[in-house]
């Protein structure tokens, strides 16, 4: 005799407490989702608190304090979600931030001159600084620990807790259902984006993630996908900008985005990127291939790759070539 599934599906919404986040939160709450809020902002504890339940069977969200960029932190957040009733159903990668330092501003910076022998004069000489005393203050890496990194974190734990969820679901009886990951990249992984190269690139690196292992996820009932937004009012904003972009017509609507969620929650898509900009959705194709030769290498050549990337692993481990 199997056993009936849980009553409600469990979804982890990270960066829950505002924007992006915050509306996907009250969206699925409509839908009846167990929602643990995840924010490395306290203040979502209130915001968390204050959200109406859109009915009495609604079970009221549960705020996690997350900094996603640390993964023992992250592994409690799916720990904690997973106890309430041994399934993730839907992973909303969706916290980000942008660039904590302007790149451009790179410049050397040469060491204190130290004080030589005084000169004939009597004055005291300094001897300039050599090229090895020059130095150059390492970049600040949060916004790729937070934006790329944490995302390949958080796709390894729900790939994992998706899998012991099916495995156990499987041992009961139940039938094979689907599990989400849904990560927020951004239209800028898609183009160049100047003010945030950091963010741009750590965009770029989640679009190639989400269409990398999509389609071999999808034969584990384990959906992969990502969303592209425009500009969307959120907390990332400096002040002033929502409203000029408003003023000039190009602010993008919350709905739109969740419009998205709807359609990936909904569908059987798996590896998809879907910009979403003003009211419109557009499902982006990656780039065609400019011969045969790249097309065999990306889409013919599995067998190549894994064997040789297999062994080279089995071995101790070998990088990508290119």
């Amino acid at each position: 005799m199997s056993t009936p599934p849980p009553p409600h599906p469990v979804a982890i919404i990270t960066g829950a407490a505002s924007g992006i986040g915050l509306a996907l939160t009250t969206h699925l709450l409509a839908q009846n989702y167990k929602i643990f809020m995840a924010d490395i902002n306290p203040a979502g504890a209130h915001t968390a608190a204050s959200l109406p339940l859109p009915s009495p069977s609604t079970p009221p969200p549960i705020f996690v304090p997350t900094d996603i960029a640390s993964f023992p932190a992250q592994l409690a957040l799916f720990q904690r979600a997973y106890a309430y009733n041994h399934s993730i159903d839907v992973f909303a990668a969706n916290a980000g931030i942008d660039d904590s330092e302007d790149i451009f501003a790179a410049e050397v910076s040469p060491a204190p001159t130290a004080p030589s022998t005084n000169t004939a004069d009597g004055a005291a000489a300094t001897t300039p600084a050599t090229t090895e005393q020059l130095s150059v203050v390492p970049p600040n890496l949060k916004t790729l620990d937070v934006d790329l990194s944490a995302v390949v974190s958080g796709l390894k734990l729900f790939l994992a807790f998706a899998r012991h969820a099916a495995r156990a679901d499987a041992a009961h009886g139940r039938p094979p259902r689907k599990r989400s990951m849904i990560i927020t990249a951004s239209m800028v992984g898609l183009y160049p984006f100047e003010t945030n190269p950091l963010y741009c690139a750590a965009k770029h690196g989640l679009i190639g993630l989400t269409r990398s292992v999509g389609p071999r996820l999808a034969r584990e009932r384990i959906a992969v996908n990502a969303i592209l937004p425009a500009f969307v009012p959120t907390g990332l904003a400096p002040p002033g900008l929502v409203d000029a972009v408003r003023e000039m017509g190009h602010l993008t609507p919350m709905s739109t985005v969740v419009r998205a969620y709807e359609e990936l929650l909904a569908g059987d898509r798996a590896g998809e990127t879907v910009e979403c900009t003003l009211g419109e959705l557009f499902w982006r194709r990656p780039v065609e291939y400019p011969n045969e030769s790249q097309r065999w290498l990306n889409e013919d050549a599995a067998g190549v790759w894994g064997g040789a990337y297999g062994k080279a692993r089995a071995e101790g481990g070998r990088g990508a070539g290119g």
